[in-house]
């Protein structure tokens, strides 16, 4: 078996090919292009099923990978916050980081992470590239606030019952920029539908997804989102690796007896953070009263913010078990059975 390094950049790339004694049998610089990633697997001396191959998930990572692996050979996703050898290294170049990536997958020692499905991917993209349209939406509604709030028209842009004829005034011409405003918003508006309208036919492929909205304060969007950072659920033994893939778990300094708690570590996806700290936002005594009982239980210890940090973790446990189990949320049976000490909070922000 021969190994590949590959150190990928956005247009190009550097291959490292070693054999079993890690002797380097063939190096190139590579456009990254389609063209050239296939010129490339021709030139390289060696069978491809014969080789394995070890690259970074930057850049164009994905299609590369589907490019090489069409070609027959073994491809392994490097975890990026492990490669710890690449980054402390007194000697970084694009060659040997291809060489280093080859050795530590030929040698065992190759921190590989997961590679999702197509089909999860492409349902994450399509979350994600929503997600910026309504980020868009809310920069623009607050815009239009700002600039109402210092021209005086505060009173005709909110929530109040002079706001219909105040905004027609408005679009009549009264103010160009509000108006104009207006004309973004009312468009990004509708841009946001037809994602809303093809998440409502994804819903359906994943019975997942009906499980956990049987939780308070999880609809379409928000499933979605969790079941396509997350991927298989399956793949985490316990409820507290998840928790921990998802950075929800605080960092820890001890030494002796000294334990030391910091921020939580933020390792892995943000979008898959948000969605869980939003729904603990989302929970009210009248929806979930023995989850509120939680926040209500350690906001006197850690404040109000941390208790909902505390809880999104909390919840992904429960989700967890839901999906393993295949139940639906049952607060009697899941929420005693996954507790969270006050020693394990966090000390720093939500997201």
């Amino acid at each position: 078996m021969y190994t590949l390094g590959i150190d990928l950049h956005k247009k190009s790339s550097v291959w490292v090919l070693i054999d079993e004694q890690r002797t380097e049998l063939w190096k190139d610089n590579v456009l990254c292009h389609p063209k050239y990633i296939n010129i490339a697997v021709e030139k390289i001396p060696v069978p491809p099923t014969e080789i394995q191959v070890a690259i970074e998930p930057v850049a164009g990572w994905r299609w590369v990978s589907q490019l090489l692996e069409e070609a027959g050979m073994n491809v392994h996703i490097a975890h990026p916050r492990k490669i710890q050898l690449i980054a402390k290294s007194t000697k970084k170049t694009d060659a040997e980081d291809s060489r280093t990536l080859a050795n530590l997958l030929h040698s065992g020692f190759f921190p590989e992470a997961h590679k999702s499905r197509e089909e999860i991917y492409q349902l994450r993209l399509l979350l994600r590239e929503r997600t910026f349209i309504v980020r868009q939406r809310t920069s623009v509604k607050n815009q239009i606030h700002g600039i109402a709030t210092t021209q005086g028209l505060h009173h005709i842009v909110g929530g109040n019952p002079l706001f219909k004829r105040g905004k027609v005034g408005i679009m009549n011409g009264e103010n160009f920029v509000l108006k104009e405003l207006h004309y973004l918003e009312e468009d990004l508006e509708k841009r946001i539908k037809p994602f809303d309208e093809k998440l409502q036919l994804e819903i359906n492929k994943y019975p997942e997804a009906k499980i956990l909205q049987t939780i308070p304060g999880v609809g379409v969007v928000t499933a979605l989102t969790i079941i396509s950072e997350v991927d298989d659920f399956k793949r985490f033994k316990t409820g507290k690796r998840l928790t921990s893939f998802a950075g929800l778990v605080p960092r820890q300094r001890s030494s002796g007896e000294t334990i030391r708690y910091g921020s939580i570590t933020h390792a892995g996806s943000a979008p898959l953070r948000t969605a869980l700290v939003e729904t603990a936002m989302r929970i009210r005594e009248g929806n979930a009263p023995e989850l509120f009982a939680f926040v209500k239980r350690l906001t006197p210890i850690c404040g109000a913010k941390k208790a909902r940090v505390a809880l999104a973790r909390k919840l992904l446990i429960i989700m967890w078990k839901m999906i393993v189990s295949n139940t639906s949320y049952n607060p009697k049976v899941l929420f005693s059975s996954c507790t969270t000490n006050v020693s394990d909070l966090d000390t720093g922000s939500g997201n």
